[in-house]
């Protein structure tokens, strides 16, 4: 087994980007047409079958984005009172799965009419060829996909075939969807509850200093999130270090090269705190609520968690303005940051070359980030307005009557 591992490792790396593209599509038609003829023999929805209700089915115990995006699912079931269980699916061992905030709603055969299916498009076709055919036979089945860029992969349009709508948490994705397919695409937003119970002495934080916050995961590729252009910018806001000014930096999954080469980047400064253990929801959102401003100056966002929560918790996110994070934020409520459409030049992680997504403008997060280090108002204003918006527009009503209303269809 480990020079299997060896050898593909070795094989990634002697291959060309072209040659990879075209080994992973061929592989990805390989996988599609085991996909298609699982499908072909499963039974199609029939009407009165099954209860109406949604099965929930996917890694809900899962300490990713992905696994907080189900469980946020299931929260709008529960607050919208739709008839709902969880049916968990744990495909990929490597991840932790140590949230079990909704054990009580576990099952081992799924109950209800219809199902939500909350796995990446990336891994659909091995996915779904893993999932019990009585899990799909004769209900209506829902694919609840994130994506993170306008073209959604040609190599994934054949997953559209094994689902009958598609959900997704941004107008962002939707629209790169329904550039593929007639089929229903359906925008359920993400809703955030972020609540602070610990300070900074917890996380053996200062408590004078003006505190700026990183957070990201590994999992979700750092090309994507882009680390080194908050890092930047950091270091052009203060060229010198200033004594009650700091940056955190939370990380999950970490690279110890990739860290080591953050922490590289900023030698020179002494009040960076880095946090790269695993964390529970709770502290996270502690977290979140000890810094003063949360930055996040990624390529794309399929929705962008992270911003959305630090705004609910009344605080102003210096954020790229593009992708679906650009729905929620505006000058009003947050510092969006000009930016330049820039095409990616080598394929990384699902992202392939050729497709396009934003360069932050450093200077520009820069300016805001000054800005909000000297005006104590500004950052009052910008973080109560933020938390208005979350709490009037990413609410569970506005979620619940969306699944309600295709629930009646």
């Amino acid at each position: 087994m480990l020079f299997q591992q060896i050898a593909k490792e070795m094989a990634k790396r002697m291959l060309s980007d072209d040659m990879k593209i075209k080994v992973r599509n061929v592989a990805a038609k390989y996988r599609n047409r085991e996909m298609l003829q699982k499908h072909a023999q499963t039974q199609p929805y029939q009407e009165g079958a099954y209860p109406t209700g949604i099965n929930l089915i996917g890694d809900i115990s899962a300490e990713t984005g992905l696994g907080q995006s189900m469980r946020i699912l299931a929260s709008i079931m529960e607050n919208g009172n739709i008839p709902f269980c969880v049916k968990q699916v744990n495909l990929h061992g490597q991840l932790e799965h140590n949230d079990i905030s909704w054990k009580h709603k576990l099952v081992d055969s799924p109950m209800y009419a219809i199902n939500v299916i909350n796995l990446i498009p990336e891994n659909w076709a091995s996915d779904y060829c893993c999932l019990d055919k009585d899990i799909l036979d004769k209900r209506y089945n829902i694919a609840y996909w994130p994506w993170e860029l306008e073209e959604f992969p040609a190599r994934w349009v054949p997953c559209i075939e094994t689902v009958d709508e598609i959900w997704t948490p941004s107008e962002f994705t939707s629209n790169s969807l329904r550039k593929k397919t007639s089929k229903p695409v359906i925008t359920v937003p993400h809703i955030v509850e972020a609540q602070g119970h610990y300070g900074r002495k917890y996380f053996d934080l200062p408590e004078e200093k003006f505190l700026f916050l990183m957070i990201y995961d590994f999992i979700s590729i750092s090309e994507r999130k882009n680390p080194q252009a908050v890092i930047e910018a950091y270091k052009k806001a203060f060229p010198s270090e200033e004594e009650n000014v700091g940056l955190i930096i939370k990380v999950n999954h970490g690279d110890e090269k990739k860290l080591t080469q953050l922490r590289e980047q900023l030698r020179n400064y002494k009040n960076i705190y880095f946090f790269t253990t695993n964390m529970t929801r709770e502290e996270v959102d502690s977290l979140m609520d000890n810094a003063n401003v949360l930055v996040s100056l990624h390529r794309s966002e399929g929705f962008g968690l992270p911003v959305a929560e630090a705004m609910s918790l009344g605080k102003p996110v210096i954020s790229t303005n593009w992708s679906a994070t650009a729905e929620f934020t505006d000058e009003t409520c947050a510092c969006p940051v000009d930016y330049r459409l820039i095409k990616i030049e080598k394929s990384v992680g699902p992202y392939e070359k050729g497709n396009y997504w934003a360069d932050a403008d450093t200077s520009h997060a820069a300016s805001y980030m000054r800005h909000l280090w000297e005006d104590e108002a500004y950052v009052r204003k910008i973080g109560e307005n933020a938390k208005k918006y979350i709490k009037e527009n990413l609410t569970y009503e506005i979620a619940a009557n969306i699944v309600k209303d295709r629930l009646k269809r």
